[in-house]
């Protein structure tokens, strides 16, 4: 019999930071591929995180962002396919939910702020489910260790494991802070939501030459986990 104990152990043994569980079930109504989308079988979705580092970050815009967060996404996808074979080995079916950005998809794209949602499983919401974190202002994963330092993969099985609990919801004091509104250079982020239009609008004039988004500065300025 898999222990979750055991998956876990190996999540963090191959490079995650943290590691998390939720059911399958749970993310039935959140936006983007849902998981038996992806395996018909899935039963149970391990969400990995891995800390950005600070120096990634701390010119809030730049090289450093892109090249460091472009490093992030091929360590998940390596630590997911581990995590997998691991679950394979001992007899259950995995899928590892590699990351592959949209770079091609345009702002000037019908329906665009719908058609970005749907592309990808909701590593968020599924990040919220596994007890990682909460949803801040920005609309990203906030996180009692790193705070909004962190990036996400996940594993979907048909193992059938005990889901984490929840945080208590209470890192992000929201509008009251708003540092993260107040930091954007394009002013996307408002009580409304976050405006993927202007964000992407903002970035993808460096995507083509620096290979990934350009700008941090949301997650610079929030406070939480520093």
């Amino acid at each position: 019999m898999l222990l979750v104990s055991e998956v876990k152990k190996h999540a963090l043994s191959v490079g995650g930071d943290m590691v998390g569980i939720a059911t399958a079930d749970s993310l039935s109504k959140a936006p983007g591929y849902k998981p038996t989308d992806l395996l018909p079988t899935a039963k149970s979705v391990i969400v990995i995180g891995k800390r950005a580092l600070k120096g990634f970050i701390e010119p809030g815009k730049g090289r450093s962002v892109s090249w460091g967060m472009i490093h992030l996404n091929h360590k998940l996808n390596e630590i997911c396919y581990e995590v997998s074979k691991f679950i394979e080995d001992r007899g259950h079916k995995a899928m590892p939910v590699f990351f592959i950005y949209e770079t091609f998809l345009k702002p000037d794209t019908p329906n665009f702020n719908a058609v970005i949602t749907t592309k990808w499983l909701a590593y968020v919401p599924a990040a919220v489910q596994a007890g990682l974190g909460e949803v801040g202002f920005n609309h990203l994963l906030l996180t009692p260790e790193y705070g909004p330092l962190v990036r996400l993969t996940a594993v979907l099985t048909d193992a059938q494991f005990t889901p984490d609990p929840k945080t208590k919801g209470d890192l992000c004091p929201g509008i009251s802070c708003n540092l993260c509104a107040e930091a954007c250079p394009v002013g996307a982020i408002s009580a409304d939501g976050v405006d993927r239009i202007k964000c992407h609008n903002y970035n993808d004039a460096y995507q083509e030459v620096l290979g990934y988004s350009y700008c941090a500065m949301c997650i610079k300025a929030c406070p939480v986990g520093r």
